[in-house]
């Protein structure tokens, strides 16, 4: 099969692309015919997301009159001739209707912001809650009440309008794809036919090329102590300052590993600064995941306090497929994998207290460890598995083209 997928950056920046590289291999490995087409231009090629790509600008909004784009995309995808176009974060209407014409095209929505919300992911960072609200008029007025979207009227009314057409265009879609089933939950939310949305969870793959290494252990001062992994980007709704505050109510001494980057760093070390002498802290940056799959099989506990809905959480199913106990704050996609007592432990969201209990009962509890790590991994194993992802993508795939065939003059 011939596959075009398509992603804005055409390197490693975040989850999508880090999952579009992911897939990029699979489908090389099974047999298919990929390329991908991004709209910014490659920068670090270490960091590509594939070899065999196309720098196509004219993805992009902003790089000049739509005709142009469009005829420019269009000759590219003549020449390619794709059975089948996935879309990893086309956001813009008119270009995802141009694809659909072109080809039978699937879009695959991993985030909330400009599918399904306006703002800044389905959260109200002034009140630092949850939005209960699908997407609507209120969208309008909600930033101003609760900082959860720009205040700027024009660039507020710009984003809202993105929504809005990409919302009427998905409509069209023959299949979209969603990595979880809050996800869908929430497409059906804005009006989409809940059976045109396939849930296919993003598989884990267990090694990359090259094998493992070991990270030294000079990274770690006190290596007698229990690890605590907190991995993702350093951002306000990430919640790694709830896990530095949950690690003072923490009675036995651990050692906290923090993993990532963002503009929270500054501040997230000075609050390290006041965690009690009985704990060590330790911030290592963006990791290679091979490092990082190390340290998950290390781990006593791998927390995720995230404070917004996670749409998927790729830190937690790559945490359980490497054994590692799960806990984590009950939002979004996250209790559909981590199942408190079973393959993880929940706490409410912001409770810190709890989060600390959590943290110390894993850390303490042998039994329920060796209990929590075997029950993630069998999940994992079965849930993030590539074969069962790939069989329902490329069951997404014929249904769309034949949708797509029967629909086309």
């Amino acid at each position: 099969m011939r596959i075009v997928h398509i992603a804005m950056h055409g390197e490693i920046v975040g989850g999508t692309e880090t999952y579009a590289a992911d897939l990029h291999r699979l489908l090389e490995w099974e047999g298919h015919e990929i390329t991908l087409l991004h709209g910014l231009a490659v920068t670090r090629p270490l960091r590509a997301i594939a070899p065999a790509r196309v720098h196509v600008p004219a993805l992009r909004p902003d790089a000049g009159p739509w005709s142009q784009r469009a005829a420019d995309v269009r000759r590219i995808l003549e020449r390619l001739a794709p059975d089948v176009i996935l879309a990893h974060d086309v956001e813009e209407a008119d270009l995802l209707r141009l694809l659909a014409r072109l080809r039978p095209t699937i879009p695959f929505v991993h985030v909330h912001n400009r599918y399904v919300c306006p703002g800044h992911g389905k959260f109200y960072a002034r009140q630092k809650r949850i939005c209960p609200r699908p997407f609507g008029l209120y969208c309008l007025i909600a930033p101003y009440l609760h900082g959860c979207a720009t205040r700027r009227p024009w660039r507020l009314w710009v984003d809202v309008r993105t929504t809005r057409r990409w919302i009427e265009v998905a409509g069209e879609m023959p299949r979209i794809l969603a990595a979880s089933e809050y996800m869908k939950r929430e497409l059906v939310a804005v009006g989409l036919p809940e059976a045109q949305i396939v849930v296919n969870p993003i598989f884990v793959r267990p090694a990359l090329v090259g094998g493992e290494r070991e990270l030294p252990q000079s990274v770690f001062p006190s290596a007698l102590l229990p690890m605590v992994l907190f991995c993702g980007r350093l951002y306000a709704y990430k919640g790694a300052d709830l896990f530095l505050r949950a690690l003072e109510l923490v009675a036995p001494p651990v050692r906290a590993v923090l993993i990532g980057e963002g503009p929270e760093r500054a501040r997230l070390e000075r609050l390290a600064a006041r965690v009690p002498m009985r704990h060590t802290v330790s911030f290592l940056g963006w990791l290679d995941r091979p490092f990082l799959f190390h340290l998950y099989r290390r781990a006593h506990a791998v927390v995720v306090p995230s404070v917004w809905p996670e749409p998927f959480c790729r830190v937690s199913a790559e945490a359980m497929w490497h054994g590692a106990p799960v806990v984590a704050f009950r939002v979004g996609a996250l209790p559909e994998w981590v199942r408190d007592g079973e393959t993880g432990l929940l706490v409410e969201p912001g409770d810190v207290r709890a989060l600390a209990a959590a943290i110390e009962r894993v850390v303490t509890d042998g039994e329920l460890r060796i209990a929590l790590r075997a029950r993630a991994q069998e999940f994992a194993e079965e849930t993030f598995a590539s074969w069962r992802h790939l069989e329902r993508l490329l069951c997404a795939f014929e249904e769309a083209g034949q949708e797509w065939a029967s629909a086309t003059p």
